[in-house]
């Protein structure tokens, strides 16, 4: 079932997914979708509060993949 948001709604989503990776942004958004989906009203609190949760989850994910990465070359675990 689509989500019916406000126009100030649907900017909030677009900002929270802005800085998520292009690869991970349409996970973000149907995990926003589906947190959303679970409350029987919607506001603007409830979008920001949501996506700010689903934000740090993604941004935290992205972080841990990529920090070995970060690091450099002659401090990285030999395999």
């Amino acid at each position: 079932m689509p989500l019916s948001l406000s126009d100030d709604e649907y900017a909030a989503v677009q900002a929270a997914a802005a800085p998520i990776h292009p690869m991970q942004r349409d996970d973000f958004l149907r995990a926003l979708a589906g947190e959303l989906a679970q409350h029987s009203t919607i506001d603007a609190g409830l979008v920001h509060r949501c996506a700010a949760d689903m934000q740090r989850k993604f941004l935290v994910q992205a972080r841990a993949e990529t920090a070995i990465g970060d690091r450099p070359r002659h401090l990285q675990a030999r395999r």
